[in-house]
């Protein structure tokens, strides 16, 4: 969704998956949860040949593994397609009625499934055997991925992504674009888009730097992640401060 369509829509408290709604602090969130995807994606690269966040890459090196030169395409594909499967289960679980806000559930769905990837990583030895524990740690790692990608997509009516950073930075390059050169009217809105975008990008790789530090020593790595993402639970607006 471009920025000029989510401008045109009234408010960002009519908007589900909009970060503002959703979350006080939400800058924090933003910075937060981007830095979760950025290191588990390292980690998971560096263990398993594969990412879990990072989609894009994914489908580059199953190319790549389907044309002989990488060995490890069956762990990228079985993260991809457990990233959609993640994606397509936690949006209905978050579309669905209930108590809870959809922000809640998917946030509860992302915690659950990142611990239960920290447990499974324990079990199968973080992927050290190869074969089938390997695909099988990428695929949950994929799943939980998915699971996060539905928590927020725009912040502030603006396009922000958790575990897509190509889009963001093409994003970027349009809004300083517009910064720079664009009508009065837009240069505000541009020169806080790029700002968002920047900081998504600074923490992702800040994050993926952690990762690759932590993966030398990766006792319950994910579980890691899974703990800093509980805390986001006690920024969840209420449904009366939503109103």
């Amino acid at each position: 969704m471009s920025d000029s369509a989510a401008s045109a829509r009234p408010s960002i408290t009519s908007d589900p998956q909009d970060v503002y709604r959703e979350f006080r602090q939400p800058l924090l969130v933003l910075a937060l949860t981007t830095g979760i995807a950025g290191f588990v994606d390292a980690f998971a690269f560096l263990r398993y040949g594969a990412f879990v966040a990072n989609q894009s890459g994914n489908a580059v090196i199953l190319g790549i593994g389907l044309a002989g030169r990488h060995a490890a395409w069956p762990e990228s594909a079985a993260s991809l397609i457990a990233f959609a499967a993640g994606t397509g289960v936690v949006s209905q679980v978050r579309a669905a009625r209930s108590l809870w806000s959809p922000s809640l559930r998917g946030l509860a769905c992302a915690v659950v499934t990142l611990a239960l990837w920290a447990v499974l990583n324990v079990l199968l030895h973080y992927g050290r055997q190869g074969g089938p524990p390997r695909l099988a740690l990428a695929a949950a790692g994929g799943f939980a991925m998915g699971a996060l990608a539905t928590l927020f997509v725009r912040t502030a009516g603006i396009t922000t992504a958790i575990t897509y950073q190509s889009g963001t930075v093409a994003k970027i390059g349009e809004r300083v674009g517009r910064w720079l050169a664009g009508p009065d009217t837009d240069r505000k809105r541009a020169r806080h888009g790029s700002f968002l975008g920047i900081t998504a990008l600074i923490c992702y790789a800040t994050g993926g730097g952690i990762g690759t530090v932590a993966q030398e020593h990766p006792l319950w790595v994910p579980a890691w992640g899974a703990l800093a993402l509980s805390t986001l639970s006690f920024l969840v607006r209420s449904r009366r401060s939503r109103r």
